[in-house]
């Protein structure tokens, strides 16, 4: 059986909306992104990494936040100057191996390593938007094109229309509906808020009801829910408590919701596992 750890000859990079992570083994480095992040700076970033550690891979995975087809971005929202990118084309001068994933398909392959036949769960990442990715009887669920999993567009009804789960859930979001920055709302939930901690809640339970619905179409074993809007202060509690409470009873099993324990570098491993699948 191959081995879950990464090999010598394989690097991991989650690219994100906020930040890029390259990991090989147990080196790892961090560098800020942004809306005008580009494929040129990824590449520096890339070059400088295996030169300052010595490396020498062959296979580099990479997890986008975006759409994926035959190794290339279809549409990435948070990162647009990597639309259209595809690393096995735009940078031939590299002598690697480039595969491409979603983000959170990478993530269910770094959370979940060992899918059998019996599996039936998946992974939900709550970051600056929403993604899931999920597996039945050991088979990944990829839909007709492979980009099953948008939950973050799931439309739910609101006093105010209809709005996409990302809308409602997403971290980027609720801090831009609160008129904050990511880090100073979650330093004013700590510091207990009431408006803040009011937001956070309704952004959980409005998760929740998303995760019910899942459960209850799929019946999973387990679903995994992970990334950085899951520490904001009463956000777990919200969104748990409002699953249980619209699952089927007999659906819900102690356990079925807990959070992804692979850590922050879950999409960077699981981006290359999934190539070597």
């Amino acid at each position: 059986m191959e081995s879950d750890m990464m090999q010598p000859h394989e690097l991991g990079i989650d690219l994100g909306g906020t930040k890029v992570l390259l990991v090989a083994g147990k080196v790892q480095f961090k560098a800020p992104t942004g809306n005008s992040f580009s494929p040129i700076r990824l590449k520096a970033i890339l070059k400088e990494f295996i030169l300052e550690n010595q490396l020498h891979p062959t296979t580099i995975g990479i997890a986008v936040p975006g759409l994926i087809q035959e190794n290339k971005v279809i549409a990435c929202d948070v990162l647009p100057e990597f639309n259209a990118w595809n690393p096995s084309l735009d940078w031939d001068d590299m002598p690697y191996t480039f595969g491409l994933s979603n983000d959170v398909k990478a993530a269910l392959y770094g959370e979940f390593p060992k899918i059998n036949d019996e599996f039936c769960g998946g992974i939900i990442m709550v970051g600056t938007a929403i993604g899931a990715a999920f597996v039945s009887n050991g088979h990944e669920i990829r839909g007709s094109q492979g980009w099953a999993g948008e939950l973050g567009y799931f439309p739910i009804p609101t006093v105010n229309g209809v709005k996409r789960l990302d809308e409602l859930s997403g971290g980027q979001f609720l801090a831009d509906k609160l008129g904050l920055n990511p880090g100073v709302m979650a330093k004013r939930a700590l510091d207990g808020e009431q408006i803040v901690l009011q937001e956070i809640h309704k952004a959980g339970q409005y998760l929740g009801l998303a995760i019910s619905g899942i459960i209850n179409l799929l019946n999973p074993t387990q679903i995994a829910v992970g990334g950085g809007t899951l520490g904001l202060r009463g956000y777990w509690d919200a969104m748990s408590n409002m699953a249980k409470e619209n699952t089927i009873p007999s659906f819900w099993k102690e356990g079925i919701l807990r959070k992804v324990q692979a850590g922050e570098q879950v999409a960077a491993m699981g981006a290359v596992r999934r190539l070597r699948s």
